[in-house]
């Protein structure tokens, strides 16, 4: 029986050959969550939000840190992410000179810009609440899934159903009303999309964590990624109050707006310095243990 063959995973892949497809979807699934944290924490607006997630993807990137946390993965990258926008957030006056300069700063000057990256790491509160608002664009990514498939069938009441019960609290009633629906037919449409939504998050977070797990692990890590969302839901009161919080705190509207314009111009702008590189001591083809 030949030996299976190696499948890296995505931060295995952007360590070691820096491929932009993977950078953008590795900021794709962290862009709106940072943004989410910085909002809430540093209470701050959503421009400077967008900020410190340029800051925190070029600090990232600049001092390859996906490859230093690879090569001793002691704490979940999650936490790795978080201390990186903690630190940019404690230094707020700071990124308010411009984004523009600061990415200038990092680029042209190699040493390590200890004002991004201090000794200090996240804490248990802000740690709780980093995971809270990747959660929360979890959800919010799923209810756009269920909608699109949805829509593509020609069944949007069913979403409308979904979205008036949980997002605008309207009872069944109301909605019947409003859809010119039998109240029955409101209450079949929400078991059927409630469903959906379940299955959409599930097959969702199974995606993310095969992109970011070793195929050895899988198993293993999805189970306790599963059971941590599960005990996150439950101490919300439910998935339903889960996605109804989610989108009262933010609706992640035009974060989705902004996000591929932002994820561009910050690669583009840091290939312009030149600061995009895989490291130049790993190797590409290198076993894993």
């Amino acid at each position: 029986m030949p030996f299976p063959e190696t499948r890296h995973t995505l931060i295995q892949r952007i360590a070691t050959t820096g491929n932009e497809d993977d950078w953008r979807t590795f900021m794709t699934d962290y862009w709106r969550p940072v943004c989410r944290f910085s909002i809430r924490w540093g209470k701050i607006n959503l421009t400077d939000a967008e900020e410190v997630a340029a800051l925190t993807f070029a600090a990232l990137i600049q001092n390859q840190l996906l490859a230093r946390w690879l090569s001793n993965p002691s704490a979940r990258l999650r936490t790795l992410i978080c201390s990186v926008v903690r630190n940019v957030l404690s230094n707020q006056a700071r990124v308010q000179t411009g984004r523009q300069n600061i990415l200038e700063k990092l680029a042209h000057d190699p040493a390590r810009p200890d004002w991004i990256l201090d000794s200090q790491g996240a804490s248990p509160e802000q740690l709780d609440l980093f995971y809270a608002a990747w959660v929360e664009e979890l959800l919010q990514d799923c209810v756009e899934t269920v909608m699109a498939e949805y829509y593509s069938t020609n069944r949007g009441d069913y979403f409308r159903v979904l979205y008036g019960k949980i997002c605008e609290q309207m009872t069944a009633r109301e909605i019947a009303e409003h859809l010119g629906l039998q109240t029955t037919t409101v209450e079949n449409y929400f078991k059927h999309s409630r469903r959906q939504l379940a299955d959409c998050l599930e097959k969702t977070l199974e995606a993310r964590v095969r992109r970011y797990s070793d195929p050895r692990n899988f198993d293993s890590e999805f189970q306790q990624e599963w059971e941590d969302l599960g005990s996150y839901l439950t101490a919300q009161g439910g998935l339903e109050q889960a996605v109804h919080r989610s989108y009262a705190t933010l609706d992640s509207l035009e974060l989705r707006q902004r996000e591929q314009q932002s994820v561009t111009e910050i690669l583009n702008r840091l290939d312009q310095q030149g600061v995009r590189k895989p490291d130049p001591e790993s190797e590409e083809n290198r076993p894993l243990h």
